[in-house]
């Protein structure tokens, strides 16, 4: 094929165009490399009555629009109006200029073409793996049932996909807005397939002290739900850290008493003196953690 220059003004963008966002200050960074040194690869285009419809390329179009190019150079292709779509995804991916949710739109729009009879043919004509493939028409059909926004990627989403439909929107729910980490979301769906129930809510309840790392300790080194539920409302009322709930679980596992709060959380002075009235003797009132019991001892 020859390149040949062509009217800007003679080209009309690509209706399957599976790109639907371009950034305005990437676009003005290549309009200025264009005015320094002109389109230096070829936009691809079909003919289309008197215009050229672009194939692949519309980045560049866009761009030489904003320098004030008059010509810009092609290769006009005699593409089926059906391999259009085909043609600029696979450009656009190997390019990685699609951002998550336009790769997903449009591995959706050729899965639902027809064309294709399994994911894996897909997978074969764009150059992907099939799993990717699979994970894409995943979170397409996710993020519409779900409403995520189109911010959170793809694979965070994938991630999930062996949790429960609940469990699964609140944990990318909390990456969404920020409470989850990348790191967080791989160690809660890690963590909520072993986790009792009262674990599972900590969790996913809303602004949590209990961070999926926390719960990932409780579930790995303290296997009794009696001694979970103990960490848990130790986490709580102390707000303990990361490091201060593995010193917490080290000592439960070190004593050997998983349980016996006492031995580890100790006695709490509550600052309140208790005079016997037989025997005139004076004693501090300690509370113990968590058995709500108290005991004293005689001053001295």
């Amino acid at each position: 094929m020859e390149v040949i220059m062509i009217s800007v003004n003679s080209i009309i963008p690509n209706p399957f165009q599976p790109r639907t966002h371009f950034e305005d200050e990437s676009l003005s960074g290549l309009a200025e490399s264009f005015r320094k040194r002109g389109v230096l690869e070829p936009v691809i285009v079909k003919e289309h009555g008197n215009f050229y419809q672009i194939v692949a390329g519309e980045r560049r179009w866009r761009a030489a629009q904003i320098a004030g190019l008059k010509e810009i150079p092609a290769l006009v292709k005699a593409v089926p109006e059906e391999e259009v779509i085909m043609e600029s995804l696979v450009e656009n991916i190997h390019r990685k200029d699609l951002t998550d949710a336009e790769r997903e739109n449009a591995i959706h729009e050729l899965w639902t073409s027809g064309r294709f009879k399994a994911k894996s043919e897909i997978a074969g004509a764009l150059g992907l793996k099939e799993k990717d493939v699979s994970d894409d028409l995943d979170a397409w059909e996710f993020r519409r049932k779900n409403k995520i926004e189109e911010s959170v990627p793809t694979y965070i989403i994938a991630r999930t996909s062996s949790l429960e439909e609940e469990e699964r929107k609140d944990v990318v729910r909390k990456y969404e807005t920020n409470e989850f980490r990348a790191i967080d979301v791989y160690s809660a769906v890690k963590t909520l397939k072993k986790a009792s129930d009262s674990l599972k809510k900590e969790i996913l309840a809303p602004k949590s002290l209990v961070t999926p790392k926390i719960a990932e300790l409780i579930v790995e080194k303290v296997p009794d739900p009696t001694d979970q539920n103990m960490v848990i409302n130790e986490v709580k009322r102390r707000r303990l850290d990361e490091d201060e709930v593995q010193n917490l679980v080290e000592d439960l596992r070190q004593k050997g008493k998983q349980g016996d709060v006492s031995d580890v959380v100790g006695e709490i002075d509550t600052g309140f003196l208790f005079k016997c009235p037989l025997c005139k003797h004076t004693y501090r009132i300690f509370h113990n953690e968590p058995k709500n019991t108290h005991s004293f001892k005689e001053l001295s």
